[in-house]
């Protein structure tokens, strides 16, 4: 029965959370965000990918919105 509950409440807490991890240089006076993108069910993490930039981040974020959405109640993206 514990599964069984473990089950319930995870699914109703997913999320989409990216934070920044790095920042890298691209260029001489040019620079760069690494985030990390992550699912989490509210109690463990599913699946993580980085991502570089604000264009890649948006990009990890659609596929994982296209694999995970019928579980997605948030998208939080901290800087």
């Amino acid at each position: 029965m514990k599964d069984v509950l473990n089950s319930s409440q995870s699914s109703m807490n997913w999320k989409i959370t990216s934070k920044i991890i790095d920042t890298a240089e691209i260029g001489p006076n040019d620079t760069q965000n690494i985030y990390l993108v992550y699912v989490n069910d509210g109690i463990n993490n599913i699946e993580a990918r980085q991502a570089y930039g604000i264009e890649d981040r948006t990009k990890v974020t659609k596929e994982f919105i296209n694999k995970y959405g019928a579980y997605i109640d948030k998208v939080e993206h901290q800087e």
